[in-house]
Parts: C-alpha cells; sequence; structure tokens
C-alpha cells in the first residue's frame, strides 16, 4: 500500500509506541487504525484536494473549541513531538510532501438507515451546543477558516462540466441549466456575509459523520470547518434527508429545529427558500466532484440533475 510508507514515517514523529498498523480506507483522505499496547488511534493523510494546512489548523483549532466549551463526543487531535498537530512527510507530490494528523480512536455505531424522530430532535441539540461554543469566537492568528461564499470553494476548484473529458455524461441542457444557476447561487451565497457575523460552522454535517455510542453521538470529521452561518450545518444535514424515502422532509426539519431550540433560537435567516438555496449549493458542489473522481458518473448524474432542473425552475 503506497501510503504506508508515509504512515510510517508520520508515526516516528509521535511520541507513542506503534504496536500494529491497520489500513482503513482511502475515501476523501486516507486512513489508517494505530494501535498501542494501551490506545488505540486513527491516522490521517490528507489529500491536496480536499484541504490545504489552513484548513487542517482550523478544523483542529474546532475540535479543540468543541472539546474545552462542550460535552460533544469527538476524536481529540494529538500533537507530535514538536508540539504541533499537523505533520509533513516528504513525498514525489507537487508540494513535496503529505500532510498527516493523528487523532484518537473512539468506537461508535454508524446511525445511517437507523434513525428515527427521536434521533432528529436529539443531533438538532448537539448541532446547537457546537454553534454556542464557536460564537463570537476570536480566533487565533494562525487561524483562517474558508468561507462558503461560493459553490466552489475549495483551494483552486474549478467547474469541471464543460470540459471536452466529460461531454459524454453533459447534455447542452444540463451546461444551459448551470451556467445559469452558478453565478446566480454565487451571488446569494455571498450575500449571506453582508448580514451578521459569521462563525466557525462544522459544513458537513453529513449522517457518516455521526456515529452513536450509547445514549451519546459522536461527531467526526471537521475538515471542512468553515467561517459560514448556522443555517449552513442545518442545510447540510438537511440535504441528506431532502427526497427521503422513510421520513417526510418536513417533518425531519422540525424535529431537528425542536432540539436545537432548546439551546438556541432557530436562525432568523432559517426559512425554507435559505435551506433549499443551500443545499442546492453542495448538490452542484458534489456534481463537480462526482464528474472529477467516479471514472462512470453516469448513475449519479441521471439521478441528481433532474434535482437541480426541479430547483431551477422553481427559483429561477
Amino acid at each position: 500500500m503506497k501510503f504506508e510508507v508515509v504512515a510510517k514515517k508520520a508515526l516516528k514523529k509521535y511520541d507513542i509506541k506503534v504496536t500494529n498498523l491497520v489500513y482503513m480506507m482511502e475515501e476523501t483522505n486516507v486512513f489508517f487504525h494505530v494501535f498501542t499496547e494501551t490506545k488505540e488511534y486513527v491516522l490521517k493523510i490528507f489529500q491536496e484536494e480536499s484541504s490545504n494546512y489552513n484548513d487542517n489548523l482550523a478544523e483542529h483549532y474546532f475540535i479543540g473549541v468543541i472539546n474545552e466549551k462542550t460535552d460533544i463526543l469527538t476524536p481529540q487531535v494529538v500533537e507530535n513531538i514538536e508540539g504541533i498537530t499537523v505533520t509533513k512527510i516528504p513525498y514525489s507530490n507537487k508540494r513535496g510532501y503529505k500532510r498527516c494528523a493523528l487523532y484518537s480512536f473512539l468506537s461508535g455505531e454508524g446511525i445511517y438507515q437507523l434513525e428515527d424522530m427521536d434521533y432528529f430532535e436529539k443531533i438538532g441539540k448537539e448541532i446547537a451546543k457546537m454553534h454556542l461554543a464557536t460564537s463570537g469566537l476570536d480566533f487565533p492568528d494562525y487561524v483562517n477558516p474558508k468561507k462558503w461564499k461560493k459553490i466552489f470553494y475549495y483551494e483552486d476548484e474549478i467547474a469541471v462540466y464543460k470540459k471536452k473529458k466529460y461531454s459524454k455524461y453533459i447534455t447542452e441542457e444540463m451546461i444551459e441549466i448551470l451556467d445559469e444557476l452558478i453565478p446566480y447561487i454565487d451571488r446569494k451565497l455571498k450575500f449571506f456575509y453582508e448580514k451578521g457575523e459569521p462563525q466557525l460552522i462544522h459544513a458537513d454535517m453529513n449522517p457518516w459523520n455521526i456515529k452513536s455510542k450509547g445514549e451519546r453521538f459522536i461527531i467526526y470529521d471537521f475538515e471542512e470547518a468553515m467561517l459560514a452561518y448556522p443555517i449552513h450545518d442545518i442545510a447540510v444535514f438537511m440535504y441528506y434527508y431532502k427526497y427521503s424515502d422513510t421520513f417526510n422532509f418536513y417533518d425531519i426539519k422540525e424535529a431537528f429545529l425542536k432540539g436545537y431550540e432548546t439551546i438556541l433560537p432557530r436562525p432568523s435567516n432559517l426559512n425554507l427558500k435559505n435551506l433549499e438555496l443551500i443545499m442546492m449549493a453542495r448538490r452542484i458542489n458534489f456534481f463537480n466532484y462526482v464528474l472529477t473522481i467516479n471514472p462512470n458518473p453516469k448513475e449519479y448524474l441521471e439521478m441528481s440533475f433532474p434535482r437541480i432542473k426541479e430547483y431551477y425552475l422553481s427559483y429561477r
């Protein structure tokens, strides 16, 4: 496994005695399960297209705030022997190194497709706790989170749907609608930052980043941490249930907000139109991402584009 060498070199930078190293998975990033005689950890090797160094620092700062100011369960970041949380290991890529980070390991059970209405209310409360913890924070100088001011907010990210290599998947109708929707949504996203103070949010509250542990939940993967608004977290969470075959979307929304409002008032800008806007921004971003990473994106595009078109016809 090509990243095992990187993992072993990175672990030498930590004050732990590794007894076993097990490859876990490669998704957006590469993960290894790390064992010592007394503890377990997860080593993450960041992929260049998924984050940059500033993103990693924002993630680690956010996790520290959550661990300090709330009772939410989340993996803790481990500092290396130099007292920093991002370890750079020489590697033959354009930057000449790979970024790695070590986290405590927390076991839990996946929640996706096991949800009930009680879960939606409880997770609304947990997300409100995060929002309360990051409201009004004064960031240290080294924390410079990205902002969700446009659909394609990653470093160097561009729209690819008009590139010739994808022409067999993309129709003229798709191009026409995306050409109109993307600048429209970008203008609307930018407008959020003209109203009120943004704060650090998780920004990727998808069902796979939440696990249950007894009566509690573990929240994972703060890599998307950005300077935005609570409605962005709520919209991303709702995105995954918009077309649910099991639950009514509006029932989920109200259950979630019932739990949320036990901690904080619902955001003043939270309305269906804004939720739909942010959910569509995520859909188009993912539409673009699938084109770039999936060798056969046809099935996903055929499922997703009608939903993009539906939004276009409703909000044009």
